[in-house]
């Protein structure tokens, strides 16, 4: 018995070292990237609409935000939303099928974990809100509708911003 209890209690602090170890942020190194970069200013163009792929995706951007603070600089960053993720982006998801809700959710949840970041705004396409049906007087707190997306990633870009796509 006391075997089984030993053996039960090594894999346990295996697989929990392993787990520990899976879930670390990977070592920074991104100095050859980042030499001579002074401004970390960023707009990501977010047309997917995948709920549980965005939830993954929002992660993503709040490890890039720590890693560019951890690399001495002082993340600007801008949300652009548009196609059929705005309906995601509202107060009530009454829109959205209730097999996706609970990754809506979740979406949501780490949505709001960046909006909570200094210097992270989030649009959301005026013209996607109209033509995906979504209710515009209903968007979440913190989610700035724009009037066209295409519009913010061109004025952006010139303002020195770095547009990555997340399709």
């Amino acid at each position: 018995m006391s075997r089984l209890v030993s053996l039960f209690l090594s894999l346990a602090f295996f697989l929990g070292t392993a787990f520990t170890t899976m879930v670390q942020a990977e070592p920074q190194n991104n100095d050859r990237a980042l030499a001579g970069v002074d401004q970390a200013t960023v707009l990501f163009d977010i047309t997917l609409s995948d709920p549980a792929m965005l939830s993954a995706q929002m992660n993503v951007i709040r490890e890039t935000y720590r890693d560019l603070e951890a690399n001495g600089l002082t993340p600007k960053m801008v949300l652009a939303f548009h196609g059929r993720n705005v309906h995601f982006l509202t107060r009530h998801l009454d829109t959205v099928p209730l097999e996706d809700l609970a990754q809506v959710e979740t979406f949501n949840d780490n949505l709001s974990q960046l909006i909570a970041l200094e210097g992270v705004r989030v649009e959301a396409c005026a013209i996607a809100i109209r033509l995906f049906g979504a209710d515009r007087e209903a968007m979440r707190e913190g989610v700035q509708v724009v009037g066209n997306t295409y519009i913010s990633n061109m004025g952006y870009d010139k303002q020195g911003y770095t547009v990555i796509g997340v399709r």
